[in-house]
């Protein structure tokens, strides 16, 4: 089953899982089903791997890719924001669980910043798979604790995280895309 979200073409992917004495089997995604969604072709050339200790949070970040992300380990909150300046949902934020107890699998089209927080008393590991190459370039990215954010999804449930530098010290959503976009359009980013 594939469920839409209140940002176009962000999609949650969700399987059945078969389990038994022996432990469990979990299709994290057939690329043909979201392909089928999304009227395109899917091209992954890349997968990596990533753990997060309990209490950091990365993000937000708007990679030059499409993404699909699976927790396979821990549990993690991600909250992903629509950066695409010419959207009707821009700035809007949609908080999904995934990892332990919710085996769902993200699928991120272009243009959206993404943030994790590892909220689990263990490490959280997660694969994604990407579209193009990494390049180590910059990327847009915003403020993890922008309160025009925040107030739309709750907040995070973490008291005192773990952040790099970098991401604590990224623009405000205003400060990065206010000379682009008139925020009065949104009610969801109204102060």
């Amino acid at each position: 089953m594939i469920e839409t979200t209140d940002i176009p073409q962000l999609l949650v992917y969700k399987r059945e899982i078969f389990e038994d004495n022996r432990g469990f089997f979990h299709e994290i995604v057939e690329l043909r089903d979201l392909e089928k969604v999304l009227g395109k072709k899917i091209n992954v050339v890349q997968s990596n791997h990533a753990r997060s200790k309990p209490g950091v949070i990365r993000g937000f970040h708007a990679e030059p890719w499409e993404k699909i992300v699976y927790v396979a380990k821990g549990e993690v909150m991600a909250v992903i924001v629509d950066f695409r300046t010419d959207s009707e949902t821009f700035g809007k934020a949609v908080k999904i669980m995934l990892g332990d107890n919710h085996f769902n699998t993200l699928y991120l089209p272009l243009g959206m910043g993404n943030s994790l927080c590892a909220v689990g008393s263990g490490d959280a590991e997660y694969i994604y798979l990407i579209t193009s190459y990494f390049e180590g370039k910059q990327t847009p990215a915003v403020y993890y604790n922008d309160p025009m954010l925040t107030k739309q999804f709750g907040g995070w449930p973490i008291e005192n995280p773990i952040v790099s530098e970098k991401d604590a010290s990224y623009p405000t959503l205003k400060e990065k895309f206010g000379d682009q976009v008139d925020f009065s359009k949104f009610s969801w980013l109204s102060s």
